[in-house]
């Protein structure tokens, strides 16, 4: 009786791991899009950002891919402002952020409901700090600084299938940008479409 019950628990497992990868859709291709949330770890100079160190950057977007195989391309686009904003030592309040938008290839490693991604991400977007400086008038009076950048993130993802048309997964990685940005990403992501 003992085996009889261990048997038929193997084959249940077993049986559920296949139906959940029909649920899949099978096949050699698909598509997604969904949300994106990042953390960024960054080093801005404070001569960069008049004066105060903004620190770290949230950033909220999406991004959508194509599949073929084990290949997926796609597009993503974010943006997001420092978690240290506030007032210099001039007493001037001081903001900032980045937006960008660009192209994202990865290779599927593993594939199943639990997949190991390797890939990256290559566009550029816009680096900004501003400083009020005060109201002349009607008029605000700001210093800005507005860099365009070019960056590329290569990341290694962990993705799971919480439900049959549903990957939520989340990334590390590294930006290597222009104009001197660079720093440690840490990314969730949420897609939704046929993944096959």
């Amino acid at each position: 009786m003992r085996r009889f019950a261990v048997a038929f628990g193997l084959f249940l497992l077993l049986s559920q791991g296949e139906v959940a990868h029909a649920q899949r859709f099978g096949g050699q291709f698909g598509a997604a899009a969904g949300f994106w949330l990042q953390y960024l770890v960054v080093d801005i100079k404070t001569e960069d950002s008049f004066g105060r160190d903004l620190g770290n950057i949230v950033l909220l977007g999406g991004r959508g891919f194509v599949q073929s195989g084990r290949v997926r391309l796609g597009f993503g686009a974010f943006g997001g402002s420092h978690v240290n904003e506030g007032v210099n030592a001039a007493g001037n309040e001081v903001t900032g952020g980045l937006s960008g938008a660009g192209f994202t290839a990865e290779y599927l490693v593993v594939q199943k409901n639990l997949e190991l991604v390797i890939g990256g991400f290559a566009g550029g977007g816009t680096l900004l700090a501003e400083e009020r400086l005060g109201v002349s008038g009607d008029v605000e009076m700001l210093n800005r600084r507005e860099d365009t950048i070019f960056f590329g993130i290569p990341w290694v993802r962990l993705g799971y299938n919480i439900a049959p048309f549903v990957n939520t997964g989340i990334q590390l990685g590294y930006l290597v940008g222009s104009q001197g940005l660079d720093g440690l990403t840490l990314s969730i992501d949420v897609f939704a479409g046929l993944i096959p």
